[in-house]
């Protein structure tokens, strides 16, 4: 989202790109049976946490990440604080527009439902109003919403609804969103409160990175908070469960220390021994990553969705015909992935494209 950073810390962008790359591996799978799918990429069905429940996690932090560059750069520009405002405001906007219209496109109805890009526009902008408090206050605020959400979770009552009840149907979170939301979302809205630390742990993140230059000073934060993320969600999961959907406290610092350890893996191999050419497809995704997300939405549901070609004397999607002509040659599971990997090389050749052009949209 702000690519001017992508000269000072080709890492983040590395890890903004992997973030993307699995978001798209996750979504676009041949099959949704889950019989086929790898149980890495499925999304756990209600408690606990998979690979494919880090991903959005990961994005969240990379957007935080991000910001302190961003905002250092504008300042340096000598944009006014009212400008930057409206800016941010701006992008807020958009991402949830470009959300909406992708939601639409797949129901072919024109709707506002809440999805990802709302999601990160809405948390992008309530973090960006806290972005000028120092990072003491920051860190504050990010333990609060987290104590708050459990507090929520564990102390309102309704109809139906036990107070501590983190079932299905029967919690909290799902009873308050059901004053906001339409049936048709799975997300709660209200969970954007723990979201909101996790886009500030990337903020945390991104302020070490900015003014600390020692690599082993920013490693070994990098380790302690992935380490002790894991530990404490853990830890904290035995009184609450870890749950992405309903984005609980234990979820949100276990993937926030994931996070922590994963860019840890990125900053070592690029920052600290200058080994980048690895790296160089997530760059690029990185680079124009909502970009590649809008647009690769758009082709799976207007093109390999919606196209139909003969197969065995029926007529079947563009999807259907390439996992089943994969699945044929390498299995279910791997032909499965395989219809993955080709939404991801599609993805990669537009994002290529642009790289070459030195095209970096901006939203």
């Amino acid at each position: 989202m702000q690519n001017q950073i992508s000269n000072r810390l080709s890492s983040l962008d590395a890890f903004r790109g992997f973030a993307i790359a699995g978001m798209l591996l996750v979504n676009n799978p041949g099959t949704w049976d889950p019989n086929v799918v790898p149980r890495l990429l499925l999304h756990a069905e209600w408690h606990g946490c998979t690979f494919a429940d880090l991903i959005f996690p990961f994005f969240l932090f990379s957007v935080g990440m991000a910001m302190p560059f961003s905002e250092a750069r504008k300042i340096e520009l000598g944009m006014p604080m009212w400008k930057r405002i409206l800016v941010a405001a701006r992008r807020a906007l958009l991402l949830y527009l470009l959300g909406a219209f992708l939601k639409s496109a797949l129901i072919n109805e024109p709707v506002l439902h809440f999805g990802i890009l709302q999601r990160i526009g809405v948390l992008y902008f309530v973090v960006y109003l806290l972005l000028r408090l120092s990072t003491k206050w920051l860190a504050g605020i990010s333990v609060a919403m987290l104590l708050a959400w459990w507090a929520i979770l564990e102390f309102v009552r309704g109809p139906g609804v036990d107070p501590g009840s983190f079932e299905r149907d029967v919690n909290a979170a799902q009873y308050l969103d059901s004053f906001i939301l339409v049936p048709e979302d799975k997300e709660t809205i209200v969970s954007m409160i723990p979201g909101v630390s996790t886009v500030l742990f990337g903020v945390l993140v991104g302020r070490i990175l900015q003014t600390q230059k020692d690599h082993k000073l920013v490693m070994r934060t990098l380790t302690i908070a992935g380490i002790a993320g894991l530990v404490i969600g853990l830890l904290w999961d035995v009184l609450v469960p870890i749950n992405k959907i309903l984005w609980s406290s234990p979820f949100a610092v276990y993937t926030g220390g994931w996070s922590c350890l994963v860019f840890l893996l990125f900053y070592w191999m690029m920052e600290v021994r200058k080994k980048s050419q690895w790296a160089f497809p997530l760059i690029v995704y990185g680079l124009n990553a909502i970009t590649l997300y809008v647009a690769t939405g758009i082709f799976v549901r207007w093109i390999m969705l919606s196209w139909k070609v003969p197969w065995e004397g029926s007529t079947i999607s563009l999807t259907g015909y390439f996992y089943r002509a994969f699945a044929s040659l390498a299995g279910p599971t791997t032909g499965s992935i395989l219809y993955s990997a080709l939404i991801l090389l599609v993805g990669w050749f537009l994002c290529y494209g642009m790289y070459r052009r030195r095209l970096f949209l901006k939203v």
